[in-house]
């Protein structure tokens, strides 16, 4: 993004919404030439023409020609045109802002009243509009307008973020301009705009934001830079700057911006209560370069390090990077060493005559047994960047109750028998505990299932496995109680906390022949940092899963064979991902003060899932390549599966039958061969990419 540094701007930068200033030449005959700006003599174009002032528009664009400050005073010269590049004359309204540059950050200072006798003593930067005294909005010509004020806390010498928006007043049928960042300096922010929408996409522009504050606000202030494009922060930071207003002198006084939160509280208060694995404390999340500011005494840092009074200055970083001092406080430098550090890889499933040969454990209770028995067999293996095998034997801990131990980080290396059939987990023959398991020579740990164990399925077989390291204050439950979507109070606690698992998949077997069929593989349409953009904080989530590669791990137990729950609540991980985002799943049910069961909103629900899509998909999803497979629930009934992901959102009875007319299924009764029945859905038709309803005219998939 290209920012401007100069005090005085270039002439005909051009700002725009919708389209560019339009101006014609004569390609014709030439006519008797007329002045600069009008019509030829014959009433053909001269050589030089406009197209005919207007005094109204939708759309209002501001050409900024430069600005100037002086002693107590700002000038601005600009042109101002409308949706069809037609100069506007009339125009009434102008608002301008500064919020200057100082050693304690950005301050935008309110103008107050006299308070016992004493007059505001306190002017630094400002904010004017056409109705402060003393100002003057002067035409200069058709569309071509200077204004200027008296603003006591700048001159010449001010740097800041400079501000103006023109139009909006109700006099007028002239419609107000965006926001514009018309200068700021640079190298002096700690955060961009393109941080705050990895998660928020579009925060300025949700009619359900993630506060009073952004729903009061949106979707007016959003700030361009002069290049048309969204500069969120510094627009944000003209008002909620370094320094709070409720900072004040010794006569009452504000010596801080226009808003009592700064921007930087907002991040860093603000975010600390993220529903489930967010950590403020993973600065790199927003701050992608070493913060600025390292005072703990100065703006940002007094967020959380409070040090009453009056803010100290900013004493710049010149190099030192603090982030790693709050990541490595939190543990979260450490788990992202881990995850590189190591990855987990499973053999391809054989099928053997005796499972006694390969395990000599049973994992329900860890007893010693030897089963002389046939059954399906896999072998999981933990080795680090440079192919050493890490001995998960070596290194697991078996303590009860299980517990930290730096020295056997290994808390949990388990593996399920899936079935598979059309590249998706379709169930899970092999019982989920009682499997058998040995350790070989060096270190890796084998994985049986008894056939008595199996439940036959017509599809192929694959493995998965899940191990999991501890790291300081590991818990296996985090007793925090919490309903289940059934109503059964979880009272031990839901999720751990401060593990790092990996997952893997087998190849892929038949299993009556025993021969490999394929890798494993499954549609993707999501990326790997999907969940990791906003669940940050590098953890396992509960059950041992984890957040990375795109849940890569949570299919293990929420795929279209599971029977999770029902559709309305997410059956698959698709539906499960929308529903515990945005649908009825969003609503987390706890224990409340009084002891009964509480509803609440998590996080998400607080982004519009409307503008968000692309948080996780990076394009509009093909409706074409969906597989045509139903999704299993409870009580033997199935989903098909556009159904299972709309209906996991839009619950209401329109739309429920909507998606029922156009051939969808919503709790129908499971076949024997469910996952092999084809579907009658024609959502495609109308609503996928391209349609006459295509899904991406209502759902944002842009950034």
């Amino acid at each position: 993004m290209r920012k401007f540094t100069s005090k005085k701007l270039a002439y005909l930068i051009a700002f725009t919404l919708t389209g560019a200033l339009a101006g014609c030449g004569s390609d014709g005959k030439d006519g008797v030439d007329g002045q600069d700006g009008q019509n030829g003599q014959d009433g053909k174009p001269g050589d030089s023409w406009t197209i005919p002032a207007v005094t109204s528009s939708t759309v209002t664009n501001v050409k900024v020609i430069n600005y100037t400050l002086g002693e107590g005073t700002i000038n601005y010269e600009f042109e101002v045109t409308n949706e069809d590049g037609a100069p506007i004359n009339g125009l009434v309204a102008v608002q301008g802002k500064v919020a200057a540059l100082t050693d304690k950050g950005f301050i935008n200072n309110r103008n107050e009243t006299d308070k016992n006798g004493v007059a505001d003593n306190v002017h630094i930067g400002g904010a004017v509009t056409q109705a402060t005294e003393g100002a003057t909005l002067t035409s200069l010509g058709d569309g071509h307008y200077s204004f200027s004020a008296p603003m006591a806390g700048v001159n010449a010498g001010t740097e800041g973020i400079i501000w103006l928006k023109v139009g909006g007043d109700k006099t007028t049928t002239i419609a107000s301009s965006a926001e514009l960042v018309v200068n700021k300096p640079e190298g002096v922010l700690s955060t961009t705009t393109e941080a705050c929408f990895s998660c928020h996409i579009d925060m300025v522009a949700n009619p359900t934001a993630t506060s009073r504050y952004m729903q009061s606000h949106a979707p007016g202030h959003k700030a361009y830079s002069m290049d048309g494009e969204i500069d969120l922060v510094p627009g944000c930071m003209v008002c909620h700057g370094s320094v709070s207003k409720a900072v004040v002198n010794d006569q009452g006084f504000s010596i801080g911006g226009y808003a009592t939160n700064t921007l930087s509280k907002i991040g860093h208060i603000n975010h600390q209560k993220f529903t489930k694995d967010f950590s403020v404390m993973n600065c790199s999340s927003c701050h992608v370069e070493a913060p600025t500011n390292i005072s703990i005494a100065g703006p940002g840092c007094i967020d959380c390090h409070s040090t009453g009074g009056v803010p100290g200055a900013i004493q710049p970083s010149n190099g030192f990077d603090v982030r790693p001092m709050h990541e490595g406080a939190v543990g979260i430098t450490e788990r992202q060493a881990i995850r590189a550090k190591y990855q987990v890889a499973l053999s391809t499933p054989v099928k053997v005559d005796d499972i006694s040969t390969l395990t000599d454990h049973y994992a329900p209770d860890g007893s010693s047994v030897a089963k002389a028995e046939p059954g399906w067999c896999t072998t999981i293996t933990v080795k680090d960047t440079e192919g050493n095998i890490f001995s998960i034997k070596d290194n697991f801990n078996y303590s009860d109750p299980l517990v930290f131990d730096a020295k056997k980080p290994i808390v949990y290396a388990g593996a399920y028998l899936h079935a598979y059939d059309n590249n998706t987990l379709v169930g899970r023959p092999g019982n989920r505990t009682n499997y058998y398991y040995g350790y070989n020579a060096d270190g890796t740990k084998n994985i049986c299932h008894l056939l008595t164990d199996i439940n036959a399925v017509n599809a192929n077989y694959v493995y998965s496995a899940r191990v999991t390291f501890s790291t300081a204050g590991w818990m296996e439950y985090d007793g925090n109680q919490r309903y289940q979507s059934n109503g059964n109070l979880r009272a031990k606690g839901y999720d751990g906390s401060m593990g790092v698992s990996f997952t893997a998949y087998s190849d892929v077997v038949s299993p009556v022949s025993a021969e490999k069929i394929s890798a494993f593989e499954r549609r993707t349409v999501i990326s790997d940092n999907s969940c990791t953009t906003c669940h940050n904080d590098a953890t396992a989530f509960h059950k041992n899963g984890a957040f990375d590669e795109g849940g890569k791990a949570c299919i293990a137990c929420h795929d279209n064979g599971m029977a999770r729950t029902s559709a309305t609540l997410g059956a698959g991980f698709g539906p499960m991902i929308h529903s515990w985002h945005w649908g009825n799943g969003a609503k987390v049910s706890k224990i409340g003060e009084d002891g009964t069961q509480a509803n609440t909103a998590n996080s998400a629900s607080a982004i519009n899932p409307v503008i968000s899509c692309v948080a996780c998909h990076e394009s509009a999803i093909d409706l074409n390549k969906v597989p045509n497979q139903y999704i299993l629930e409870p009580d033997s009934k199935m989903t098909s599966p556009i159904t299972a992901n709309c209906y996991a959102c839009h619950t209401g009875d329109a739309a429920k039958a909507h998606m029922g007319s156009n051939g969808g299924n919503i709790s129908v009764p499971a076949t024997g061969d469910w996952f092999k029945e084809p579907t009658g859905e024609s959502c495609a038709v109308c609503h996928n990419p391209g349609s006459s309803s295509g899904i991406e005219k209502y759902h944002k998939f842009t950034r």
